[in-house]
Parts: structure tokens; C-alpha cells; sequence
């Protein structure tokens, strides 16, 4: 049986054919799938599972038994460990059926790699306590899809979120989370070596004639006009479409070298921030949480260079300076990063900003001004959108 028909069996969509070659060189022993001791370890130094570990030890066991889930659970916690981050989020996981095993699935595949992060972080001098406030985020991750779906997991996106944990690659200030993690390939940055004004510059995907959004984006649609994102350069300059004040430049415009440089390409290094909900983000809490996280970054990751601060995220989106006000933290927020905006279906604020969305839009929730601004938003046929965009960390 190939490792793509034991995928069609339990569910797996957008099988990865990479994940062949280990299967095939693979020796399958009786060794059980899940190390249930593991689990025990686990909960009892680091109360990792905290109310879910009964249930995480026996869908172990239930796994252990299943021929199929076993072989697949082998093969993917195979290349988690060997890999590095952004290679192990590459691990397809099964849509949810209303079924634990399957909603917990992907929980087992990076289950052999927790220990080695959680060492890891040690290493690298964050403290016990440090380290046990990270690993929170294991049981915040299936208690926030059990709240949304009735029943606890980790789905692709709880899947890629946690394996940052499991690779040691973020950790939390007091406000914001920090990930050490390298640069989309949507953009190159571009510095003018005089002024330092910092451009992003479309390097791949189509751009809606508006430039105003990336093509196939909720309410942009329409294919009609759309450009391409194409960088190029030669020995005088750099040529493309730039982003200035999150709107992209319909025509391409040269960016002679003389003057400017690339600061930050596609594979990079950066520092990408996280926003947990209720994070403090007025502008001197923010200053605090940005100098202590860069602060740590340059001391626990050396090898990692941190001059470029990451974001992408809903509260990014320019439109809503006209909800909220120019001088509210939202748009605060927004004016410390260079923007540009990426694809997005417009549905991040019902996981980030209401709890999920109802069948009928006439239910969203309004216990706060900016529920009822968005939801009027919605009624109205609008969308907010994601954006990206960096922050230059001159530290």
C-alpha cells in the first residue's frame, strides 16, 4: 500500500509527494507510533496537556492500534524532526470529521520533536518558568479549536502555529510573541541608501488593476486589467512595482542602484511579531514589548538576523483608520510598518476579533465599537483584509 492510498484512507488532503521517499526507505517495526511515556513525561514535568491529557494518552493508544494512522503518524514525525521549520509545516493534515483521533491527528506527528525544542530553548537560556509559559500554547491551540468546533484538535493552521513552538523558534515578551522565521516571498525590500525610506517591491503573484489589492482577494475578483509582480534588476537598477502607502504601483518603475539597495529579499532573515487577543498596544507598550523581544532575539539567537520586524495581520489594513480614528492604537500600530497587502478571503476577524461567523452576518456580536464597525462593514459588502509589512529594527 502506498503512502498516498494510506492518506486517501484516513482523510489526508493535499497529500505532499515528498513525504515518499521517507516512507519508502522507511523500516516499520512494531514499535508503537505514539510513545504514550512521552505523553506521561510531558504532562507530569511541564503540564503540557493540562485538562486534554487523558484524552491525548488514549487517542495515542487508539492510534498505536490503527495499522494506517500508525504508518502515517511514523512517516510525518520522521521528517518534523529531520527537517527545519519551514519544511516540517509542510506536513498535509486531515480534515476534521467529527472524530477526535482525526481532529488530533497532527498532534502525534510533532509530538518526538516537543522534547527537543523544549530543550532547545534551554539551551539557548530561557528559564524553566519561561519555558513553561511557552509551552502553554499546546493546550491554548486544541482549547481554541475546541471552543470554535465542539471538540479539541490542531487543524493545518494550529499544526504550523505550534510547530514554531516545537522548533524553538518563538517565544513571548510581556505584550508580544517574537518568531524567528525567514521572509514571505511576496516582496523585496528595497532601501534608499541616502534617506532610508524602505519600499516594498512586488516579486511575484497578479495584482488587481487597482493595485489596490492582490488578485483573487475578497471583492477583488475581477481578472480584467491584472498585472503580474515581477522583479527584475541589471547592473543600474532594480525594476518593479512598488508599494507606497499600502496601494501598488500599477506601472513598473526603476530604482537605480546608485540610490538604492535590497535590505530585506525572500528567504531572510527577520523577526516576525505576533499580537496575542488583549495585548496592550499602545504606543509605549509596544516600545517596551519591541525593544525587550529584540533584545532577547539578538542574545538567544545570534545567528539570527533580526533587522527586519514582520507582521502580517487584519489590523494592518489601512481601511480601518477611517473606523477607528487617526489617533487610536490601531492605526499607530499601522504607521510603524512599511505595508503592502497580501491575498486575502476576508475572513481573519471572525477567528482574531469574534468568536467565529454565524450563518447569518445580522449575528455577529457588538459588544464593542469596533465589532460594530466591522459588522457594519460586512452588512455593506466590504471586507477587511490582511497586510503585510516590516518594521526596520535599527537596534
Amino acid at each position: 500500500m502506498t503512502l498516498r492510498q494510506i492518506a486517501d484512507a484516513i482523510g489526508i488532503g493535499e497529500y505532499q509527494p515528498f513525504l515518499d521517499e521517507i516512507y519508502e526507505n522507511m523500516t516499520f517495526t512494531d514499535e508503537p507510533a505514539v510513545d504514550l511515556s512521552l505523553i506521561d513525561r510531558l504532562q507530569e514535568e511541564w503540564n503540557l496537556f493540562n485538562d486534554y491529557y487523558q484524552l491525548v494518552r488514549a487517542v495515542g493508544f487508539q492510534i498505536n492500534g490503527d495499522e494506517l494512522r500508525s504508518k502515517w503518524v511514523k512517516v510525518t514525525a520522521t521528517h518534523a524532526l529531520a527537517t527545519p521549520l519551514v519544511e516540517a509545516k509542510q506536513v498535509p493534515a486531515p480534515a476534521f470529521d467529527g472524530t477526535v483521533v482525526t481532529n488530533l491527528l497532527p498532534l502525534y506527528t510533532m509530538l518526538p520533536v516537543i522534547p527537543v525544542g523544549m530543550q532547545d530553548y534551554l539551551d539557548r537560556g530561557f528559564t524553566r518558568e519561561e519555558v513553561t509559559r511557552l509551552v502553554r500554547g499546546y493546550y491554548d491551540g486544541m482549547s481554541i479549536v475546541h471552543h470554535r468546533t465542539g471538540m479539541p484538535g490542531v487543524d493545518k493552521t494550529y499544526y504550523n502555529w505550534l510547530m514554531t513552538f516545537a522548533k524553538s523558534r518563538i517565544f513571548r515578551t510581556e505584550g508580544l510573541q517574537f518568531e524567528m522565521r525567514k521572509a514571505p516571498d511576496q516582496v523585496v525590500y528595497l532601501k534608499n541608501k541616502q534617506t532610508g525610506q524602505v519600499v516594498p517591491v512586488m516579486c511575484s503573484g497578479m495584482i488587481h488593476r487597482s493595485g489596490r489589492q492582490i488578485l483573487g482577494s475578497a471583492g477583488y475578483e475581477d481578472a480584467e486589467g491584472a498585472f503580474e509582480g515581477v522583479f527584475r534588476e541589471d547592473a543600474q537598477a532594480f525594476y518593479g512595482h512598488g508599494c507606497f502607502d499600502g496601494v501598488i504601483d500599477t506601472e513598473e518603475k526603476a530604482f537605480p542602484k546608485a540610490e538604492w539597495e535590497v535590505f530585506l529579499a525572500p528567504g531572510g532573515d527577520c523577526i516576525s511579531i505576533h499580537i496575542p487577543r488583549g495585548t496592550d498596544i499602545s504606543p509605549a507598550a509596544l516600545d517596551e514589548s519591541l525593544e525587550e523581544g529584540c533584545r532577547i532575539a539578538a542574545q538567544r539567537y545570534p545567528e539570527h538576523n533580526g533587522h527586519a520586524i514582520y507582521g502580517s495581520s487584519w489590523i494592518l489594513d489601512p481601511g480601518l483608520e477611517e473606523m477607528v480614528g487617526s489617533h487610536s492604537n490601531i492605526t499607530r500600530l499601522q504607521n510603524r510598518f512599511v505595508k503592502y497587502p497580501q491575498k486575502s478571503d476576508g475572513t481573519s476577524v471572525f477567528s482574531f476579533v469574534f468568536d467565529g461567523k454565524p450563518e447569518k452576518l445580522e449575528d455577529l456580536e457588538e459588544t464593542t465599537s469596533l465589532h460594530r464597525k466591522l459588522k457594519k462593514l460586512y452588512l455593506d459588502g466590504g471586507y477587511n483584509h490582511i497586510y503585510a509589512g516590516i518594521i526596520v529594527n535599527e537596534g
